[in-house]
């Protein structure tokens, strides 16, 4: 595992400047967020046909996320998250960060902001 994590400070701390990733199912996201977060639904690239490496990598790229870039990635409680950021390690990805405690972190300060 290459890839850092991080906490909900550095989320906040990078809001609106770096680009954020939500692999929760779409019932999750559509209701809230972090604001400014796209959905690339890991579950669903799960359950489709071939290697589900090469079908999230090539979804996270159609979502305008490259190999190269720095973004955060979330999902409800973390284990996602971590798995989304080995997936696309695997297939060449080096700039991902995962924000391990996810949605249920965020959502803990009421401070912080959320999309609907």
């Amino acid at each position: 595992m290459y890839y850092e994590t991080v906490d909900a400070t550095f989320v906040l701390d990078h809001l609106g400047t770096m680009p954020l990733l939500d692999v929760r199912p779409l019932e999750m996201y559509e209701e809230s967020r972090i604001p400014g977060a796209v959905s690339v639904r890991l579950m669903e690239a799960m359950g489709a046909d071939g290697d589900t490496a090469e079908v999230f990598a090539c979804r996270v790229a159609e979502a305008g996320f490259a190999p190269d870039d720095e973004f955060i990635v979330y999902c409800y409680n973390g284990g996602l998250a971590n798995e989304a950021c080995t997936l696309l390690e695997s297939k060449g990805y080096t700039g991902q960060l995962c924000y391990e405690g996810s949605w249920v972190d965020w959502i803990s300060d009421p401070s912080r902001p959320i999309e609907k």
